[in-house]
């Protein structure tokens, strides 16, 4: 597709800058340049901050790529960057597969990577791929790089440039422009964003200004300033005796509230704003798989916030600020000096704690309690939580740590013993972290540990949001009663783990529960209401109907603000599909999958859709597309696998049952159906080689354990039984079954 005529477009981009939002600022927002006229000296140091430099348009005094009619090549595309004019181009592939001339409208970011923007159909801007290395060229940089350089680059590759996760209108617009619309229009799936500023200016921390600037212009700011701040009501005082600074004061959330939405991993579920508190406004992603390590280190792209809530420095009222200047960003103070505001040098700036030579780099704080992760190739960020270096951990489940990941080429056993050595003896075993991995991988021998570690007085409420959470995985009396006991507790966080823990108990028992968290003062416990009541729409009392109407409303409402994410469009579906609208169920799932055609979530629950309303011959096109797409998809071979089962095509199942139980995404139901369907087909020898490897990989499950003794007893084969049934009666022994094989096999033995 040719671009529309250079000049005529720039001329567009300022129209709409200049026109668009001044409609907003004549209502709310003032700009930065009315700021700027009382807070001089605030402003000269935002114009040098990251903040200032998030987005802007396209010009000489932003750009910082080599557009000096510049040639690349990466996984078999050409690119060419040059410049006509004032005006910045490039010249790659589109969506149809073709070259064509883009013009860049706008730089996105700065250091140590720069992205570019560019306006394609209805309204959507889509950030290129290719990024310009903004680092130095001793460091590396100085060149164009790739994003995604093991992944596809065409446009039937869901990371092409074109595709949903390179839009910046739904991923990246909100917490990089201030006072952001984004207009999406979900039946056209078109875009009308504007913005009072282009960048994170003033008002995006502080909040609409009109009504600040009356007030000084008027005298009357002894009323209030009408804006928002965070000010420090902490203050740090070195107690005698001390070597780390005690709180004095009120602790406070306001910057989590401030700064938190745009440095989380999180989803939109209200209106943002700076004057509303976090929980309201976002769900924030706890310590998952994949996110974070076991042992809380980050691992995915996860933006600080999930791991400050885990330090201590938190619980103590540490803020952003108490490190970072509030308007350039940078920290107040350089090396060692930052963290010797609270923790005394002479005790801690010492080759006596951190074993290293005094001005090397092991001897600063950061190198050992935040260490880096890279991610885009160039942008290595620091871990916010403030972790003690752990290699015994590492050495039990294989989590990085911090001497290994400076000492390179050591293993952890090395490292474990030099500490032990530093320390004068072994360092402490610490169960957490494997506690941690054993209830991801589905462990319900886990469960007591789970609450006990939760219950402790130490636990992080986002360390224990995670626990609760990974309790639904093993419903029981106990876990039950447990995530009960939080649905009082003080942080929302806790509250929303502990409704999630409780959503597949009896509707009698979830309303009792949870229906007085209807009323609860944050939105996210109450949309996480909504969603464990939804599934139960006939159950609820006749007296509370327009109370739970309600309720849904609400949630309604809040999917609202990320309609142009298909993850919120298989939301509303599944919501629909509780709620017993199947035909608004199907439209939203059609939504996401327009949105994303390879979002695989929502094709498999658009063919459990069909499969529920007798439309069978439509679900094997879905999956078949989704085989395709995800081939290294476990959910999506097991689906199909069952699929083929329903249509009674049960040989030709197996194979991708099979592969279901090995992809990175298996679970034991895999294995159990798989297993279930080699004996339908009088293969029960190779079920139990399933099974035994299945109990091998996932431990103490109950179905496995019990199926595989099924599956013994049918071949005469019960000589390992007894191992089995000790490991059951461990795990299950109310269960009735388990106490007629202990009576079978071990009380009636000779």
């Amino acid at each position: 597709m040719l671009m529309r005529n250079s000049l005529c477009l720039k001329e567009v981009i300022l129209i709409g800058i200049l026109l668009v939002p001044i409609q907003v600022i004549a209502a709310e927002f003032v700009g930065s340049s009315r700021c700027a006229s009382c807070h001089s000296e605030a402003a000269a140091n935002w114009k040098i901050s990251d903040h200032y430099k998030s987005m802007s348009i396209a010009s000489s005094e932003f750009v910082l790529g080599n557009f000096n009619d510049i040639s690349v090549n990466f996984q078999d595309i050409s690119s060419r960057f040059y410049q006509r004019g004032s005006d910045y181009f490039i010249e790659t592939v589109g969506d149809d597969g073709e070259q064509h001339e883009y013009l860049l409208s706008y730089t996105f970011g700065y250091y140590p990577l720069q992205q570019y923007l560019v306006e394609i159909d209805d309204g959507h801007i889509q950030a290129l791929n290719l990024a310009w290395d903004s680092r130095n060229k001793e460091d590396g940089g100085q060149r164009w790089i790739h994003l995604q350089p093991g992944e596809p680059n065409d446009p039937a590759s869901p990371f092409f440039w074109t595709r949903h996760l390179q839009n910046w209108n739904s991923r990246c617009a909100e917490c990089h422009s201030t006072g952001l619309e984004k207009n999406y229009d979900v039946v056209n799936h078109s875009y009308k964003t504007s913005w009072s500023e282009i960048n994170v200016a003033c008002e995006s921390c502080h909040g609409a200004g009109a009504e600040h600037v009356l007030r000084a212009e008027s005298g009357s700011l002894s009323t209030g300033s009408a804006i928002l701040s965070a000010p420090n009501t902490l203050r740090w005082e070195f107690l005698p005796g001390d070597s780390i600074a005690q709180p004095q004061g009120d602790k406070s959330n306001r910057y989590v509230d401030m700064c938190g939405g745009c440095h989380s991993r999180r989803a939109v579920i209200g209106e943002i704003s700076s004057s509303k508190a976090y929980h309201d406004q976002y769900s924030l992603s706890l310590l998952a798989e994949e996110l974070y390590y076991p042992d809380g280190q980050i691992q995915g792209e996860v933006f600080v916030l999930g791991s400050f809530l885990q330090s201590k420095m938190h619980d103590r009222g540490v803020t952003c600020m108490n490190c970072h200047e509030p308007h350039f960003g940078k920290l107040v103070l350089q090396g060692n000096a930052l963290c010797g505001q609270c923790h005394l040098p002479k005790t801690f700036d010492t080759p006596r704690h951190h074993f290293h030579p005094s001005g090397s780099p092991g001897a600063l704080c950061v190198e050992c309690h935040m260490p880096e992760t890279n991610y885009m190739l160039v942008d290595d960020r620091r871990d916010h939580r403030f972790g003690i270096p752990r290699p015994d951990i590492s050495e039990q489940i294989g989590t990085p740590n911090a001497c290994n990941g400076c000492h390179k080429g050591t293993t952890p056993g090395w490292a474990s013993s030099t500490l032990a050595l530093w320390l004068g003896s072994p360092v402490v075993s610490d169960p957490d972290a494997l506690i941690m991995s054993l209830a991801q991988q589905g462990d319900p021998a886990t469960t007591r540990a789970i609450i006990e570690l939760a219950g402790i007085d130490g636990t992080s409420n986002i360390k224990r949001a995670t626990l609760l959470e990974l309790l639904s995985a093993f419903p029981s009396r106990v876990s039950i009663e447990a995530a009960a006991g939080y649905l009082e507790h003080e942080d929302p966080l806790v509250r929303v783990a502990a409704v999630r823990m409780l959503r597949t108990v009896s509707p009698e028992v979830r309303w009792r529960l949870l229906s007085p968290l209807i009323r609860d003062h944050s939105s996210s416990v109450r949309i996480e209401v909504a969603v464990a009541l939804s599934t139960m729409p006939t159950d609820v009392p006749l007296g509370s109907i327009g109370e739970f109407t309600n309720l849904i409303r609400q949630y309604r409402e809040s999917l609202t603000h990320s309609f142009d994410m298909p993850s919120t469009q298989m939301s509303l579906g599944n919501l629909e599909r509780n709620l017993g609208n199947p035909a608004a169920a199907e439209d939203a799932y059609q939504r996401a999958i327009r949105i994303e055609p390879d979002y695989i979530p929502a094709r498999l629950n658009l063919a459990d859709l069909y499969r529920e309303t007798g439309r069978e011959a439509l679900v094997i096109p879905l999956l078949q597309y989704a085989l395709k797409a995800a081939p290294d998809s476990g959910a999506v071979s097991f689906s199909y696998g069952l699929s083929l089962i329903r249509q009674k095509m049960y040989q030709q199942s197996l194979s991708y049952l099979k592969a279901a139980t090995e992809k990175d995404d298996s679970q034991p139901r895999y294995s159990y159906v798989y297993a279930v369907a080699l004996d339908s087909v009088s293969n029960t020898r190779e079920a139990i080689y399933v099974l035994i490897e299945a109990n091998n990989k996932w431990p103490n499950q109950f179905n496995l354990m019990m199926t595989q003794i099924l599956y013994m007893e049918k071949l005469g084969e019960t000589d390992g039984i007894l191992r089995i049934l000790s490991s059951l009666s461990k795990l299950a022994p109310a269960s009735p079954e388990v106490k007629r094989l202990l009576n079978k096999y071990v009380h009636q033995r000779p």
